[in-house]
């Protein structure tokens, strides 16, 4: 019997690689095996769904292997509204007609608040002890007096702040790679995440 799990991007994708490498449910990064948007280990199966709007078209799909999945999970971005974010992922499952009891939802940051995968990371670092952190608040202070920019918009763009300029420019990662690089074909930690953090 098979796990799914559903998630909307590829830094979700890296990080639930990170998660089973530190939990130990995984020896290596790398034990996922990649095949287009699955990624495979044993009986998990990690789905990058490339955007929300195709949970639609993967929970289709999941319906003609239902006799074969265990579980679903869906990890989503409560986004602006947590209720319609909610509403949407349960209209989806109902007109799948996949057996409900199959499915485990989380809405990102913590399943209770507005907000996205962004702020659940951001919230595993003390912020107050990162300069470019703080050098990104005076920016984001100075934006939002001349440009209006979304606040999701904004996360994304301290998040990138924070991965590309955290080793003091001397190695810069976009927020896929982040958790682990890979110098000499071997992958290690980036250190630049402390999932022990008690988070949002």
């Amino acid at each position: 019997m098979k796990k799914y799990l559903l998630v909307e991007g590829i830094t979700d994708v890296a990080l639930v690689k990170y998660i089973c490498v530190k939990k130990g449910i995984t020896k290596k990064y790398n034990d996922f095996e990649q095949n287009k948007n699955y990624y495979t280990f044993n009986d998990l199966i990690i789905v990058n769904l490339k955007g929300e709007k195709n949970l639609d078209d993967e929970l289709k799909f999941l319906k003609t292997e239902e006799m074969e999945v265990l579980t679903i999970g869906i990890l989503q971005d409560a986004d602006k509204n947590i209720e319609k974010s909610k509403k949407y992922v349960e209209d989806e499952i109902k007109k799948s007609n996949i057996d409900k009891n199959k499915f485990i939802k989380f809405y990102t940051p913590n399943n209770k608040d507005v907000g996205n995968l962004e702020i659940l990371l951001l919230s595993t670092l003390y912020k107050e002890n990162i300069p470019q952190l703080q050098c990104f608040q005076a920016y984001k202070t100075c934006l939002d007096k001349h440009i209006n920019i979304e606040k999701k918009e904004m996360d994304k763009g301290e998040l990138y702040a924070y991965t590309m300029f955290a080793k003091d420019g001397k190695k810069t990662y976009t927020p896929q790679d982040s958790f682990m690089y890979k110098p000499n074909n071997r992958y290690n930690d980036t250190g630049l995440w402390d999932l022990s953090k008690k988070r949002v």
